[in-house]
């Protein structure tokens, strides 16, 4: 994702999602309960988007609601 911020172009991080499903293709729990299971595998993720380029690197909380934090909690 591009945004723009006081005349400069940001690129923000994308696709954390399609990384965890590549970096552990056989997980079948939310995704944002890595980050307490494997906080190292996540911060390894983040990593590649602020290696990459990223200016801005968001949380892995995509899906996380209440809701679906309660079926698997």
């Amino acid at each position: 994702m591009i945004k723009q911020w006081n005349n400069k172009v940001l690129i923000f991080d994308g696709a954390m999602g399609t990384l965890i499903q590549n970096s552990k293709p056989n997980y079948n729990k939310l995704p944002e309960l890595l980050n307490i299971e494997a906080p190292d595998l996540i911060t390894s993720l983040h990593l590649k988007y602020v290696k990459a380029g990223a200016d801005v690197v968001t949380t892995n909380t995509f899906g996380a609601n209440g809701y679906k934090l309660r079926v698997w909690l």
